[in-house]
């Protein structure tokens, strides 16, 4: 089924995003622990230069991301401390046109896009796997206010619980939340999001009551899985 423009929104500089990565037919991206934490590392290695990780959370056939882009100087920034022949063509066109808004999309995706080639690669290799891992594709919505953001991650600590994994998402050990209440994470901007929510007790509260409203309304308002 093709994809919604809508969940396909263009990536600009300094935005919050809801990325959404999901099996092809329910094919199982993690069966050990070991997966997961790959998954999340290569997820880093691929991105982390140009996104800042919000919130996420893995279930066996799909992931959630909330992410934010950095600032086109940390990008450039970042782009020129890369080994030039480990530059790609697209990181390139950003140092030479770094206002066109097409070729920054364009170089963003990629890196993505880069990122679920060798996610797939890794589980080929490991489970002899056959075929194609990710649906394509990958789905992104733009978050376009602070309450969308603050739903969005919440949403996402949540989806354990929507998909019936567990009955308590405090205890789901491949979601970010747990990282929050610990003030550290290698993966996750912590102190930007705990800033955000006004402190840990506002986070902690505010995802106990829309976690609450969640159940009560049955997941009806969600855009995506």
């Amino acid at each position: 089924m093709p994809v919604s423009e809508l969940l396909k929104s263009p990536f600009v500089h300094g935005n919050h995003y809801h990325l959404v990565f999901k099996s092809i037919d329910g094919v199982l991206l993690f069966s050990q622990d070991a997966d997961y934490q790959t998954f999340l590392k290569r997820f880093v290695q691929f991105t982390g230069f140009v996104m800042d990780t919000w919130a996420y959370c893995l279930l066996n056939n799909h992931a959630h991301f909330i992410i934010k882009i950095k600032s086109i100087e940390a990008i450039i920034t970042n782009i020129k401390q890369i080994e030039l022949p480990k530059q790609t063509v697209a990181m390139k066109k950003i140092l030479a046109t770094p206002d066109e808004q097409d070729v920054f999309d364009e170089m963003i995706e990629r890196q993505v896009n880069s990122f679920m080639v060798s996610y797939a690669n890794y589980i080929k290799n490991k489970y002899q796997h056959h075929g194609g891992l990710f649906q394509k594709p990958f789905k992104r919505i733009q978050i376009d206010s602070d309450v969308h953001l603050q739903v969005a991650i919440i949403y996402t600590h949540a989806n354990p619980l929507k998909h019936k994994v567990l009955n308590d998402y405090l205890f789901y050990p491949y979601s970010s939340y747990a990282f929050f209440l610990a003030d550290t994470s290698h993966y996750c901007a912590v102190e930007d999001v705990l800033i955000f929510f006004g402190g840990v007790e506002k986070f902690i509260l505010l995802h106990k009551e829309q976690i609450e409203h969640y159940y009560q309304n049955g997941f009806q308002n969600s855009k995506i899985e």
